[in-house]
């Protein structure tokens, strides 16, 4: 009789992270190519005005063995999202396929100026309603809109 062996559900290899190609990073292909140019213009000015780095990262899957909140967190480590910028930064991952959306902060973003509530409270009030009427980039960039404000 063979013995399978089951994994922890948190368990995951660095070769399933896609690579990172940039600011955005729309490996579900719901941006056009203006809407990509044009937020990765916004956050490549936001990035040398204010130290701050902020990635956005669109998924049509995660692997089978994680959740997707799970998934996103361990993706913007892999990433190493604002380290070098002494530990600013955030990532907002998000799924149309899958309906999903998460904002992953470093824990002194965390810490000094966004909550995970705050957090929260962007997505289901800023983010949410654009999403539900097919509406992602303009979802997005109100929700980085509100993150902004608050990250000062």
């Amino acid at each position: 009789m063979e013995t399978k062996i089951e994994h922890p559900k948190t368990e995951i290899i660095t070769s399933e992270f896609p690579k990172q190609i940039g600011f955005v990073n729309d490996f579900e292909n719901i941006f056009t190519e203006e809407q990509k140019t044009q937020l990765t213009k916004f956050l490549t000015y936001y990035q040398n005005t204010s130290y701050r780095e902020i990635a956005v990262i669109t998924l049509d899957s995660v692997p089978k063995n994680m959740e997707f909140d799970q998934y996103a967190i361990r993706l913007s480590d892999n990433w190493k999202v604002g380290k070098n910028n002494d530990g600013n930064g955030l990532t907002v991952v998000l799924s149309k396929t899958l309906k999903a959306v998460r904002i992953s902060t470093t824990d002194k973003t965390k810490e000094l100026y966004l909550s995970d509530e705050f957090c929260k409270n962007v997505i289901d009030q800023n983010m949410i309603p654009e999403f539900k009427k097919g509406n992602y980039y303009d979802g997005v960039l109100l929700g980085l809109n509100e993150l902004i404000k608050k990250w000062i």
